[in-house]
């Protein structure tokens, strides 16, 4: 077991001790920093049991909530509440209920449904952590005055507002018939827009840049630069300064080797998302299992401080690989 997992033990410890009202605010306040710091959370994504990562989790997010409650001003903590949210919902609820065989429908029904409330839950957080910083965030996101919006977020909201995005775009990844949240990608689109050309080294802003150009109706992109004239000045800017053109194709290769030179190879997810998004729409069942080979080639323990994830994207490749037969009509 990971030896920081004592910092949740401290944090329960600390509940209990607030339940009995004894403990003053500055305390919870030292908790709440703790626990929302990166050495809080690699206390999960350095573990190397996804079980009990998914076991234990849910008593964290309940422990973040609490003391949240306690420390409502607590940005960073709203924030660091929100990204766990994220997290498990994808890694522990929306990703096993994709992998259900067929028979199990109902089951992986009602888990999506499950992972769509818990995305919903992280966006939240995180939107009230990035509008407790900036005044009228929200209210200028709500009337869509994107650029005014966006011009209010600097570099040290970068990480929340792409995990906003990657939330809102969970949500909608459970349930494609929902009109309404789809409605509103274009912000989600633009959240993770303005994270990358905020900070574009974040772990994951080129793996969904990859979803973006691939998967998301081009109509969202193209409501989003019509409603953001800013955003839309950067990426002809950034795409223009990779060499890259208009091309949705060769955009999402450009980030899919963006995301390996920044991950020194170590990230399975873009593998994935190759395999997914651009081996099975062309029918390239050796494409397919190449990508996948990539993703598996990596060792977790070479990379002890995210293994989790490499741990848990693995599981879906080979998932992937045992299923090939959905996804492909012949010669797989």
């Amino acid at each position: 077991m990971n030896t920081r997992w004592p910092l949740y033990l401290l944090a329960l410890s600390a509940l209990l001790l607030g339940s009995c009202r004894s403990l003053e605010k500055k305390a919870v306040r030292s908790v709440a920093d703790m626990l929302s710091s990166p050495s809080g959370a690699g206390a999960f994504t350095s573990d190397d049991d996804p079980q009990l990562i998914a076991d234990s989790l849910p008593l964290a997010l309940k422990i973040f909530e609490i003391l949240l409650e306690t420390d409502p001003d607590n940005h960073n903590l709203a924030a660091a509440t929100g990204r766990n949210f994220v997290m498990y919902s994808g890694a522990f609820v929306h990703m096993p209920a994709d992998m259900l065989d067929d028979e199990l429908w109902r089951e992986a029904d009602e888990a999506r449904k499950r992972a769509k409330n818990l995305y919903r839950r992280g966006r939240d957080y995180l939107l009230r952590a990035l509008n407790g910083r900036h005044e009228d965030f929200l209210a200028l996101l709500e009337n869509r005055s994107y650029d005014e919006a966006m011009s209010l977020l600097d570099e040290g909201d970068a990480e929340d507002a792409y995990w906003a995005g990657l939330a809102w775009l969970g949500m909608a990844s459970t349930d494609p018939f929902d009109m309404e949240l789809a409605a509103e990608l274009d912000k989600a689109a633009l959240l993770l827009y303005r994270s990358m050309e905020l900070d574009d080294t974040i772990s994951g802003t080129h793996d969904v840049m990859i979803q973006l150009q691939l998967t998301l109706p081009s109509s969202i992109l193209v409501n989003m630069r019509d409603r953001s004239p800013g955003t839309a000045e950067f990426m002809d800017r950034y795409y223009a300064a990779a060499g890259v053109g208009d091309e949705p194709g060769k955009r999402a290769l450009y980030h899919y080797y963006r995301a390996l030179a920044l991950s020194e190879g170590a990230d399975p997810s873009p593998h994935i998302t190759m395999a997914t998004a651009v081996s099975v729409k062309q029918q390239d069942a050796a494409g397919f299992r190449d990508y996948l080979d990539e993703a598996l080639s990596i060792d977790p323990r070479d990379h002890p401080d995210s293994q989790l994830l490499i741990i848990v994207y693995q599981e879906k490749a080979r998932w992937l690989l045992d299923h090939i037969e959905d996804y492909f009509l012949e010669g797989f």
